[in-house]
C-alpha cells in the first residue's frame, strides 16, 4: 500500500468519525429537546369535560366529531381538543394482489384536512361495541365501528376495528392515536369484539 493511499484511507477514516460524532450529537440534541407534549402547549383547544371524562367518553366523542350530515364540515377543534398535542390517526391501506398492506400517517389536522370539508352527502360512524385495557394512566380500546352515509341506512357501508390509545392526565382522558382497519370477506370481525368487554 503506497503512502498516497494510506493518507487517503486515514483520511477518510477521519471525515466518517466526524460524520458520526455530529450526527450522534444532533440525536442527543433532538432527545433533549423534547419537552412533554401537554405542558409545552398550554394553548391547545380545551375539551367539553363531557367528552372526555371516561375512556368510553372520549371514544364516542371521536366518532361524533368525524361524524357530519351533507352540507357540513367536520368539527376540526372538537376533534383536536380530543387529542394530545401531536396525536396521530393512522389509516390502514388494506392488501390488494399487486401491493402489501400498508399505514398512511395523520396529525389531527390533516385528517381533517383532508377528510373534514363540506360534502354533498353526510357521513356517519356508530360504535355499537368496546373492549377496554387499562394500566396505569394509559388504556387501549378496541372499538368495533358502521360507517353510514346516513343514520337511517339500515346496513352499513363500512366496518371494522377502531384502535385507540388513551393518556389520563389530571381529570380527562386524551386521545394519543388512533389506528383502524376494516371488515374485509377475508378480514371479519371477531364475535369478541361484537359485544363490550364488560358484558
Amino acid at each position: 500500500m503506497t503512502t498516497e493511499v494510506v493518507i487517503r484511507s486515514f483520511i477518510l477514516s477521519l471525515v466518517l468519525l466526524s460524520a458520526s460524532v455530529v450526527a450522534a450529537q444532533s440525536m442527543s440534541a433532538k432527545r433533549q429537546d423534547s419537552q412533554p407534549v401537554l405542558a409545552s402547549h398550554p394553548d391547545w383547544p380545551k375539551a367539553d369535560p363531557t367528552d372526555v371524562a371516561g375512556i368510553e367518553d372520549v371514544v364516542y366523542a371521536f366518532y361524533s366529531a368525524i361524524s357530519t350530515p351533507a352540507g357540513e364540515k367536520l368539527n376540526q377543534t372538537r376533534l383536536r381538543s380530543l387529542f394530545v398535542p401531536d396525536g396521530r390517526i393512522a389509516v390502514s391501506v388494506p392488501p390488494t394482489p399487486s401491493r402489501a398492506a400498508d399505514v398512511v400517517f395523520f396529525s389531527v389536522d390533516e385528517y381533517a384536512a383532508k377528510y373534514g370539508a363540506e360534502t354533498s352527502t353526510g357521513f356517519f360512524d356508530s360504535n355499537p361495541a368496546n373492549q377496554i385495557e387499562i394500566f396505569g394512566g394509559m388504556a387501549h380500546v378496541y372499538s368495533t365501528f358502521e360507517s353510514r352515509g346516513h343514520l337511517a341506512d339500515p346496513k352499513p357501508m363500512a366496518s371494522g376495528i377502531k384502535s385507540f390509545e388513551l393518556l389520563r392526565s389530571g381529570d380527562r382522558w386524551y386521545i394519543v392515536e388512533v389506528y383502524w382497519d376494516w371488515a374485509r370477506p377475508d378480514n371479519p370481525i371477531p364475535a369478541r369484539y361484537l359485544h363490550d368487554s364488560s358484558k
